[in-house]
């Protein structure tokens, strides 16, 4: 009986061995078909990754037409997102910054802008953030204004300010611009900077003695109080029209480098045309290389370019090829099929040759256009997101710094925006610093054909009904008229009594009146302000309470 029952318990064992490994094996292949990884140009047929939470809406307001978005993200994870639109008062082109200290959840208003007189529209506008703590912290803003549709040739403005409060610290013109793109080292400084460099990519046309384009490049190597290096980057007798930069640094090559991208065409009015690459050489503040046109590369692609961007490696170790990898993307008309697609073009050793080869990212039997690329230094990859014009959709990809399979990228997501009512989305990926992964922004389609600025980013599972943002939403500050002259409307709503603070400042950050200290009652609050003791000019207030900090721009004009 002994042995029986040890031959009965051995076979029982034995079958439920068989039925344990049979149900992890099962689980194992379970989990393998549940992953959310696409490799391939091929349009993926699994769902959008779980990580993209809902749609944000940036700025809800209905009457701004929200274009030509960008966003960047400070070293502890303070975003800044920035939107062009037209001024409902006096059609003049604006444009408005607004922070987040939530990771993207929710966001105020930092700065709004308003140029009123002779500009019409923005050309092209920019920003960065810089500083490694909240005292240093400082907000770049660039932009070109002009009343001319043809060309876009107007004046460039490039603005310094407070990062923590929103106050202008400095700031300088140029003339005949027209487009202009700004990049910084501040993560990975280059060795000569101090604290950290700057540098700014613009167009601008020289009506004598030639009639000629030029790209120029302003470097800062002390964190962008002063532009003390110039470089002619290329001429031309044709049009410069949009233009990138960037950063790229490695171990081996850690004098750093600034790299751009631009597109050449023949005429204004031109869809397509060459697009070009360049580097400082052998720093950052260096004279840049011959141009390498890339579309010349493959003969199908010549002439065809348009819109691009560029992003490399930003580091402390060295790619397989013992150098730094740089990556441009851009839209490629195709003649046979008369669709735009994303071309690529990858450089392993990006300081020293020009062996660039082509690399494929998109389904080509899709319309395929905007393409917007960063680096993520904490794991190494580049990241890209583009307008996928077929689906609606705005899919999300990364892959390898060494791009060892260069045309298997993995699809994060195949489309994070919710909202498929997209015409003009121009989608861009920054990395967060707090979060070490991709932030997204685009413009969706509103009521009335207007656009509206809409966040989304890797790291998000927002839902919709988080109750930071329930709770933000309670708290505003608005000021009208503006322009104003002798009286100004201030409104704020409190969620709860409390004490407020507001002050003016001029344009070089100095105090200049209090309009009020002390405490107010919940719910909407209305100050009438005197304005006669201020001179005509610019002037940022600045609110602040327990729940609500902002800062408005003021023009006064009498």
């Amino acid at each position: 009986m002994i042995n029986s029952d040890v031959n009965i318990k051995s076979t029982n064992m034995k079958t439920l061995l068989k039925l344990i490994i049979f149900i992890i094996l099962f689980l194992s292949m379970e989990g393998i078909h549940a992953q959310h990884e696409y490799r391939g140009t091929a349009t993926p047929f699994k769902p959008q990754s779980p990580l993209f939470g809902k749609d944000i809406i940036i700025n809800d307001s209905p009457t701004q037409n929200q274009r030509q978005l960008v966003l960047c993200s400070a070293f502890n994870g303070w975003l800044f997102a920035e939107y062009s639109y037209t001024d409902p008062n006096n059609h003049s082109p604006a444009a408005t910054v607004m922070k987040s200290i939530d990771n993207g959840y929710t966001w105020s208003e930092f700065f709004n802008g308003v140029w009123p007189g002779v500009y019409t529209f923005f050309n092209s506008l920019d920003m960065i953030v810089t500083g490694d703590s909240i005292s240093n912290l400082k907000v770049f803003l660039v932009y070109v204004v002009s009343n001319d549709p043809i060309t876009g040739i107007g004046e460039g403005i490039i603005w310094r300010y407070n990062g923590e409060t929103g106050v202008f610290e400095d700031g300088f013109q140029l003339e005949y611009l027209k487009n202009i793109s700004l990049y910084t080292d501040f993560q990975y400084p280059a060795n000569s900077s101090n604290p950290y460099s700057i540098g700014i990519l613009y167009s601008a046309h020289s009506y004598t003695p030639n009639n000629q384009d030029s790209l120029i490049f302003l470097s800062s190597n002390n964190g962008g109080l002063s532009f003390n290096g110039r470089n002619i980057v290329s001429i031309t007798d044709h049009i410069f029209s949009k233009a990138a930069i960037t950063y790229g640094r490695s171990n081996l090559w850690n004098s750093g480098r600034y790299f751009a991208t631009w597109q050449e065409q023949l005429y204004d009015n031109s869809k397509t045309g060459h697009i070009y690459t360049s580097h400082s050489e052998p720093d950052f503040n260096s004279p840049f290389t011959k141009p390498v046109c890339l579309d010349s590369i493959d003969p199908a692609s010549i002439n065809m370019g348009r819109n691009p961007s560029i992003a490399c490696q930003m580091t402390n170790i060295d790619n397989d090829s013992s150098n730094l990898t740089e990556l441009v993307l851009f839209d490629k008309f195709n003649t046979s099929t008369h669709l735009f697609d994303i071309m690529g073009y990858y450089n392993l050793q990006a300081t020293n040759h020009n062996n660039f080869k082509i690399l494929n990212i998109s389904n080509s039997a899709h319309y395929n256009i905007q393409p917007s690329i960063n680096f993520n230094h904490f794991d190494s990859t580049f990241m890209v997101t583009y307008y996928d014009s077929t689906t609606q959709k705005l899919p999300y990809l990364t892959n390898d710094f060494n791009l060892r399979n260069p045309d298997n990228w993995h699809f994060v997501s195949t489309g994070y925006n919710d909202s498929t009512s997209l015409s003009s989305p121009y989608p861009k990926v920054v990395l967060n610093q707090n979060q070490k992964k991709g932030a997204n922004i685009w413009s969706a389609e509103s009521i009335g054909g207007k656009g509206i600025g809409m966040f989304d980013s890797e790291y998000s599972t927002w839902t919709g009904i988080s109750e930071i943002y329930k709770n933000d939403i309670d708290q505003s500050f608005y000021i009208y008229p503006n322009p104003c002259g002798y009286s100004l409307n201030l409104v704020f709503k409190l969620k709860e009594d409390e004490s407020v603070k507001i002050n003016i400042y001029n344009q070089l950050g100095e105090f200049a009146e209090n309009v009020t200290n002390q405490k107010f009652p919940t719910g909407h609050n209305l100050i009438k302000y005197n304005t006669t003791n201020l001179a005509e000019g610019c002037y940022y207030l600045v609110f602040s309470s327990k729940n609500l900090n902002q800062t408005k721009k003021l023009f006064i004009v009498k």
